[in-house]
C-alpha cells in the first residue's frame, strides 16, 4: 500500500495540471467573448458626452454595459450585472448579451425587455441555480432628450441636476432570473442640458477598505456633488474616490460606471473604455 502511495500522488498531480489547463482554456474562451460583447469605444450619441469606467475582479467577469441606437434618434443604455463573478458569471452574462441580440434593433420598451429576457432565464437558464442578474434598460431620444428606463433589482442610477442628487428608484425590484411572471414598470424622464446620469455596478457602492466596510451610496453621491463639464472629468472623480476608499486594497467584485453628460449642442463624442 505505501509503495503504491507515490505513484498514485503522481498521477493526482497530473490530473489537477490537466484540470487546471483546460479551466484556463475555458478562461482564455470566455474571455474573448467578454472582449466581443462590451464596445471597445462608445458610440457618439446626438447631445450626450459619454464615459465609462470597467474593471473585472477577476480575468473575466459578470458586469455589462452597452450603449447602441435602436432607431434613426433613439439610444438603447443598458448596464447589467450578474451575481458572483468569474467563469460561471462569464457564461451567464454571454448568454445574457445573447438573449438581449434578439431584440436588436427593436424599439421595445425597456420594461418589456427586460420582461422578454426574464422569461427564459427564470424558467430554463437560471432555474435551480441560485444566480440571479441586475439590468437597468433606457431608451434615450436624442431629440426630445426624453429617456424611458425600467430596473430589474439594479442599484438606482443617480441624475445628477446642479446640486441636487436623485436616486432613480423603480416600482418593480427583482432581477432577472427569480421569478418568471414578474413585470418591469417602464419610468420616464424629460432630462434637460447640464443633467449628468451615473450607472453603475455594485461592484462601485460595495467596494471595501481594509475594515471591510462599504463605499457605499453617501460616498458615491459625495463624489458627485462637485462640478463637472465633462463625463470623463465626473467619472474620473468617482474611480478616484473609489480607489482612495480601498487605499490599495484589491477589488472583490467587478466594477463599471457609466457617465452620461448632457450637452447644449447636439453634437455627440466617442471616447475610449477607461
Amino acid at each position: 500500500m505505501a509503495t503504491d502511495t507515490p505513484d498514485r500522488v503522481r498521477q493526482l498531480t497530473e490530473e489537477l495540471r490537466r484540470a487546471r489547463e483546460e479551466l484556463d482554456r475555458y478562461g482564455e474562451l470566455l474571455l474573448t467573448i467578454q472582449k466581443s460583447i462590451l464596445p471597445q469605444h462608445l458610440p457618439s450619441v446626438p447631445g450626450l458626452d459619454l464615459a465609462v469606467h470597467f474593471a473585472d475582479a477577476d480575468a473575466v467577469g459578470g458586469d455589462l454595459y452597452d450603449v447602441r441606437p435602436v432607431g434613426l434618434k433613439t439610444w438603447a443604455i443598458v448596464i447589467a450585472d450578474v451575481s458572483g463573478h468569474g467563469l460561471a458569471a462569464a457564461a451567464i452574462l454571454a448568454l445574457v448579451h445573447a438573449l438581449g441580440n434578439t431584440l436588436q434593433g427593436q424599439q421595445v420598451p425597456p420594461g418589456a425587455a427586460l420582461a422578454l429576457i426574464n422569461q427564459p432565464l427564470a424558467t430554463r437558464y437560471l432555474a435551480g441555480t441560485n444566480r440571479f442578474v441586475t439590468a437597468w434598460v433606457g431608451l434615450y431620444d436624442a431629440e426630445t432628450r426624453m429617456l424611458t428606463y425600467a430596473s430589474a433589482g439594479h442599484p438606482p442610477p443617480r441624475l445628477v441636476r446642479g446640486g441636487e442628487i436623485r436616486r432613480l428608484v423603480t416600482a418593480s425590484g427583482l432581477p432577472l432570473g427569480i421569478e418568471k411572471t414578474s413585470v418591469f414598470d417602464d419610468q420616464t424622464l424629460q432630462l434637460l442640458p447640464g443633467d449628468r446620469l451615473v450607472l453603475f455596478t455594485d461592484g462601485i457602492t460595495e467596494s471595501m477598505d481594509e475594515a471591510h466596510e462599504f463605499f457605499g451610496d453617501e460616498r458615491l453621491d459625495a463624489s458627485l456633488r462637485a462640478p463637472a463639464s465633462t463625463a470623463t472629468e465626473l467619472l474620473g472623480r468617482i474611480v478616484d474616490s473609489v480607489r482612495t476608499f480601498r487605499a490599495g486594497r484589491l477589488a472583490d467584485d467587478d466594477e463599471t460606471c457609466l457617465v452620461a453628460v448632457l450637452k447644449s449642442d447636439s453634437a455627440g463624442t466617442q471616447r475610449p473604455r477607461k
